[in-house]
């Protein structure tokens, strides 16, 4: 079975390019129409790399156990007592073929040297030094919720000469994004266990989610980039035996909402790699519509061919695309193959009731004035149908049958 490991990525692009090789053959009308939905196609599917976080913030306030917290997994150390974090390091991590890089930064104002080497004699200068090396897409500045009027002026002077000197070095203004951890350190302190209906507990998370929004809108330089605060809590125990959750110590909250805003505030590509990553169903299946919609106009499209039969290769190598990537993006390394066998399941292949559906929406073509209305209209209805198939089987992760039962109830009605 070739698989996307066999192709490497290009494999998805390679096969909407060899869409576009088949659709030069078409009449020219029909082609520039089809030609610019591919392309479109084509541009999202090669701009998708890993995304890349920066996590700037105070000895103490969380980062290592933030970056494990999002990635379920003891991805960067963490420091019990003294500073850990060293050199600054593009992280890469990877799970299941999937990928992201995060920059794990030294603590700012931190009252020592890391324990990890670091011949950077500040924090800054030190972090700088690896904002060279590679543009972060979005920053995370961090900020221990019992901390927000803790020396946050002398942090904020540092993390704004950190972001002026980003935007100098690559011309980009990243998304910033406050994040407040260990909100189950606030009073009431035996309340640890967050979502609570607690009055008090609550209030004094949303006085200090306020009172960071402030100080980082208050910067004129953090303020033109500032999205919002996330209140959270990270911290989870991992077991030296398997690397997985210890479910009785995982005080995780919130860690979901988190991972929605970072999806939607990363760059086109980035954010399709994160969604993937994380899991964020939302908008996995957002993305996955918006392919669904490029899809069904592009069949629309070749369906308007005035010649019989013509279209059918074409027809079926969008479908064919548009399963793949839907399949990608709900994080699966989907194989050719197996989409192949995903759209015999729906009876979409030359040798099943498939060919003669197909075959008299093309020869409806012959009526004069209204076959190519006809026949375009069946084939958009039909991606559609067919598209909203995968994200259920996918994304939703319903099971086939019952997929397969929804999407031929659609079909017949069509």
């Amino acid at each position: 079975m070739t698989t996307v490991d066999d192709y490497g990525f290009e494999s998805y692009a390679d096969l909407i390019r060899l869409l576009l090789e088949q659709v030069s053959q078409l009449p020219p009308p029909l082609r520039q129409h089809l030609e610019k939905e591919l392309n479109e196609l084509l541009h999202l599917v090669e701009d998708i790399r890993s995304p890349r976080f920066m996590v700037v913030g105070r000895r103490g306030a969380g980062k290592s156990s933030l970056i494990n917290a999002i990635f379920d997994a003891q991805v960067a150390k963490v420091g019990a007592v003294e500073a850990q974090t060293g050199k600054p390091r593009w992280y890469e991590y990877e799970r299941d073929g999937k990928k992201a890089e995060i920059l794990d930064t030294r603590g700012i104002l931190e009252g020592g040297k890391p324990q990890e080497e670091d011949s950077s004699e500040t924090p800054q200068a030190s972090i700088l030094g690896a904002i060279r090396e590679k543009c972060p897409d979005i920053v995370l500045f961090l900020c221990k919720a019992t901390e927000v009027d803790s020396a946050i002026n002398e942090s904020l002077n540092v993390f704004e000469d950190i972001i002026a000197k980003l935007e100098e070095i690559h011309e980009y203004n990243p998304p910033i994004v406050g994040i407040l951890t260990q909100c189950d350190q606030l009073a009431p302190a035996d309340i640890n266990r967050l979502p609570t209906d607690d009055e008090e507990k609550n209030q004094n998370i949303n006085h200090a989610v306020e009172v960071l929004s402030k100080h980082l809108q208050s910067r004129k330089t953090l303020n033109n980039n500032f999205v919002k605060v996330i209140p959270i809590a990270a911290f989870v125990r991992f077991r030296e035996k398997d690397g997985t959750p210890d479910k009785n110590r995982d005080l995780r909250w919130n860690i979901d909402c988190l991972t929605e805003l970072l999806v939607e505030e990363l760059p086109k590509g980035p954010d399709i790699a994160f969604a993937r990553l994380a899991r964020v169903r939302k908008f996995q299946r957002k993305i996955a519509g918006n392919i669904v919609n490029i899809c069904s106009a592009a069949c629309s499209t070749v369906a308007t061919s005035p010649i019989p039969m013509s279209d059918l290769p074409v027809l079926a190598g969008i479908q064919l695309a548009m399963v793949v990537v839907i399949g990608y993006i709900s994080g699966r390394e989907l194989s050719l193959q197996a989409a192949g066998e995903f759209l015999a399941a729906f009876g979409i292949n030359v040798g099943s009731g498939f060919l003669l559906r197909e075959t008299a929406r093309s020869l409806v073509k012959l009526l004069p004035g209204f076959g190519s209305i006809i026949s375009a209209g069946v084939a958009f209805a039909g991606t559609q149908a067919l598209g909203q198939a995968a994200i259920s089987y996918f994304i939703d992760e319903i099971p086939l049958e019952k997929v397969r039962q929804e999407y031929d109830s659609k079909d017949a009605s069509s």
